[in-house]
């Protein structure tokens, strides 16, 4: 006889309203991330000198985006989408902030505001109400 672990799936018609919001907001993010990459890379792009630097920075920021988006999609679908999603946003905020600060650059601040949507869907997403909808074990209210 095999012993099989049975792994909790939400169900997607009963996500309460932080649920819905984080995935709003984590969508919008990557969104985000990936139209200021490309408006980057465009303006980048018909600046007179092509700076090999700036143009991968560029597509990593739409790459970035093009990640939040793939994977808030399949962190509603279980737990352990969503920590991988929450230890993405936070890390990215994180190097955002000092990468910003020390280059003291108005677009990686606009690319840094972009994360931080992203990481408040991430504080959303554990909010007591949406981590029991995640994880199926629902929290005494007191």
């Amino acid at each position: 006889m095999t012993d099989q672990t049975v792994t909790y799936q939400p169900d997607p018609s009963t996500r309460p309203p932080q649920v819905r919001w984080a995935f709003r907001l984590w969508l919008g993010s990557g969104a985000l991330l990936l139209a200021l990459g490309a408006y980057l890379l465009i303006a980048s792009l018909f600046d007179a000198g092509w700076h090999l630097d700036r143009i991968a920075i560029e597509i990593l920021v739409m790459l970035l985006g093009l990640t939040y988006i793939s994977l808030s999609r399949k962190a509603c679908s279980g737990a352990q989408w969503r920590g991988s999603l929450a230890a993405l946003t936070s890390v990215v905020a994180v190097m955002l902030l000092v990468l910003t600060i020390g280059f003291q650059s108005g677009l990686l601040a606009a690319v840094f505001a972009a994360s931080v949507v992203g990481l408040g869907a991430t504080i959303l997403a554990y909010r007591p109400v949406a981590n029991a909808w995640f994880t199926g074990k629902h929290t005494d209210p007191q």
